[in-house]
């Protein structure tokens, strides 16, 4: 080989895989605390399970985040009569969460956050994670959902049919303003 062609070609050693330093990548996943009717919650987490149940809504889950104002807490919910439609509380702090109503459609439905633009949260509470499910089975789910909190003593219309865009109009045409 002549001077020119060994400048032209690199040997590259091979290091076999085993000799490659392992690092572990960072966690990007929240915490999930399951939080279905009638269990407990870690002492830590504020059990707001039966002051979000809502007329014409099953309560699916909360999570909490921390930003510059403190921390903030949104809930989901999906419809409980009709068809499955999933609905998001607005980020609130937690003197005003337990009024908190839907503001938006929740397109997060897999797993019950909006991750899109907005900080990860520390935790989200899973209550109801078999509706959040995209399968025929929560079709069957729903009403056993229903059923359980019945039981525990929860006194909403599930029968009620809740339209986003009827109830914030009448939220506002009773004077309401959004708490932040």
């Amino acid at each position: 080989m002549s001077k020119t062609e060994e400048s032209k070609c690199k040997i590259i050693p091979f290091e076999p895989f085993y000799t490659i330093k392992k690092t572990r990548a960072p966690s990007n996943s929240v915490e999930v605390i399951p939080g279905k009717p009638g269990d407990e919650l870690p002492d830590f987490i504020p059990d707001f399970r039966p002051l979000l149940q809502r007329n014409g809504l099953i309560l699916l889950s909360w999570d909490k985040r921390l930003c510059e104002r403190g921390a903030l807490y949104t809930a989901y919910w999906v419809t409980s009569s009709g068809t499955h439609r999933y609905y998001a509380s607005p980020a609130l702090l937690i003197e005003n969460f337990s009024d908190a109503m839907p503001e938006r459609k929740s397109y997060a439905a897999e797993d019950g956050i909006d991750f899109y633009g907005e900080r990860k949260p520390l935790y989200i509470v899973h209550v109801a994670p078999e509706l959040m499910m995209s399968s025929r089975e929560k079709i069957t789910q729903r009403p056993l959902h229903i059923k359980k909190l019945k039981s525990l003593g929860v006194k909403v219309d599930f029968n009620y049919s809740f339209l986003l865009t009827r109830e914030k109009k009448q939220y506002r045409s009773h004077g309401f303003k959004k708490n932040a």
